[in-house]
């Protein structure tokens, strides 16, 4: 069971409690490496409704298992946390159609996240942003070296990372989820040099840090970087970051994080 411990600070960005799934558990990753997983005794709707109690409003609910097997396979824990918590759902892994992307919604899902189906096809992506819009529709970047990598970060592709970004503006492309994989799940801190030159260079986008982040600490010098006014009234920066196996851990407490 999570034991949750009660410290308080403030910060203005959106917080994303992880969870991520293989065959209906609780799992996290090192790396994103699916060998190096580790699996949590505890169900994914408990675990849900656990933050909601706690007074937090989203939740970033990967399907591993699909992200590997290049389509939706935990249906049934997307829809259990879907219909019986009141949570912002944005979700991502193995997604790679209309029909799967409509029927997520229809669950409750509010913004689902693209991956290796966008990765060299551009058509699609353009299909997905006009059919759904751009609130709806994050890219996933997985970030390692200066390359992008997909299917469930295991495959490298011949994408660079800043000729794809630059990409996907073009395209009408307004929330990244940008990962470096070399940080994910080893609790040490994310890669703020990457978040903050990739701000200065594309400040159109609206980027969800994922990877490292394992204090509240981690979490208030992500949400200082690059914060300026933009068009529309809308301030660059990091807009949102995902935590996850700080969690599980014991790291950071999920009162630490409802007041952000």
């Amino acid at each position: 069971m999570l034991q949750f411990v009660i410290v308080s600070f403030f910060i203005s960005m959106e917080i994303l409690p992880a969870i991520d799934v293989i065959e209906g558990r609780c799992v996290r990753l090192f790396k994103g490496d699916y060998n190096l997983k580790k699996e949590y005794p505890i169900d994914p709707l408990e675990v849900a409704k656990g933050f909601e109690q706690a007074g937090l409003k989203n939740l970033h609910l990967i399907d591993l298992e699909g992200a590997k097997q290049g389509r939706v396979m935990n249906w049934q824990v997307i829809e259990k946390i879907a219909k019986n918590t009141h949570l912002f759902i944005e979700m991502g892994g193995g997604i790679r159609n209309k029909d799967e992307i409509s029927r997520l919604f229809s669950l409750g899902v509010e913004r689902v996240i693209i991956g290796s189906a966008v990765i060299g096809n551009a058509g699609l992506l353009k299909e997905f942003l006009q059919e759904f819009g751009p609130d709806k529709i994050m890219v996933d970047v997985g970030y390692k070296q200066g390359v992008i990598y997909y299917k469930g970060w295991q495959e490298k592709s011949n994408e660079n990372f800043e000729d794809f970004l630059k990409k996907l503006i073009g395209y009408g492309v307004k929330f990244i989820l940008l990962t470096d994989i070399e940080k994910d799940g080893v609790m040490e801190g994310p890669n703020f040099s990457l978040y903050k030159e990739t701000l200065q260079k594309f400040p159109e986008l609206l980027i969800v840090a994922s990877g490292g982040i394992s204090t509240r600490e981690d979490l208030q010098k992500l949400s200082q970087i690059g914060v300026c006014p933009v068009r529309n009234g809308v301030s660059n920066g990091v807009w949102g970051a995902v935590v996850g196996k700080a969690i599980y851990e014991g790291k950071i407490s999920l009162d630490d994080l409802k007041l952000c």
